[in-house]
């Protein structure tokens, strides 16, 4: 680009664009700046919560996983190349948390017992009604296990493949679990009278 400058002292060997919208954010974090650090822990958080409420209900476990994550973007933002947003890269890191906090507590084997039946026309319609806050009350109330699957499938768009890998389970567990997830949702919103 004509008459754009190309910072690289301040940034590291990678170069960021000067009008690039997250420069003075990126600029001070590479220096370590605490008051940029704060100011950036304090404009992402809550948009950074709203990803780790989709894999864990415990907002303990919540504020441990968002903390560690943006320890670790502190400490790594040398690595952010400036293509893409910055937030998009710090969610990367902040839903890596999530699904590693994830491993935990998914089961290797599924647990035996019995399952509603699986209605799709109710869940559908009803889930497409919801508002996001609506549906995160809904999701915690999905085993954790499940939940996770879950994120991972239907959110992320995850293939079952990918899922056992992530998580490492196997594929039918993947399966059984996201089943059970849905079932569970479903069983919630004829409760609830949403569908």
């Amino acid at each position: 680009m004509v008459g754009t400058l190309k910072i690289t002292n301040l940034l590291g060997s990678e170069m960021v664009e000067k009008n690039h919208q997250d420069f003075p954010l990126l600029a001070g974090l590479k220096r370590g700046e605490r008051s940029i650090q704060t100011t950036c822990y304090k404009e992402y958080y809550g948009r950074m919560m709203a990803v780790v409420l989709r894999y864990t209900s415990s907002r303990e476990d919540a504020k441990e996983i968002i903390n560690s994550s943006f320890l670790n973007a502190f400490k790594s933002v040398h690595n952010y190349s400036g293509s893409g947003s910055f937030e998009g890269w710090l969610r990367t890191i902040v839903k890596r948390a999530a699904i590693d906090h994830c491993r935990k507590y998914v089961y290797n084997k599924a647990p035996q017992h019995e399952i509603l039946e699986f209605d799709a026309s109710v869940y559908n319609d009803a889930i497409s009604q919801l508002q996001a806050d609506d549906f995160l009350k809904l999701i915690d109330q999905v085993p954790p296990a499940s939940r996770a699957v879950f994120n991972l499938f239907a959110i992320e768009g995850y293939g079952h493949r990918e899922i056992s890998e992530t998580l490492g389970i196997s594929e039918g567990t993947s399966k059984w679990h996201l089943s059970n997830a849905r079932k569970k949702l479903v069983h919630i919103i004829k409760l609830e009278n949403l569908g």
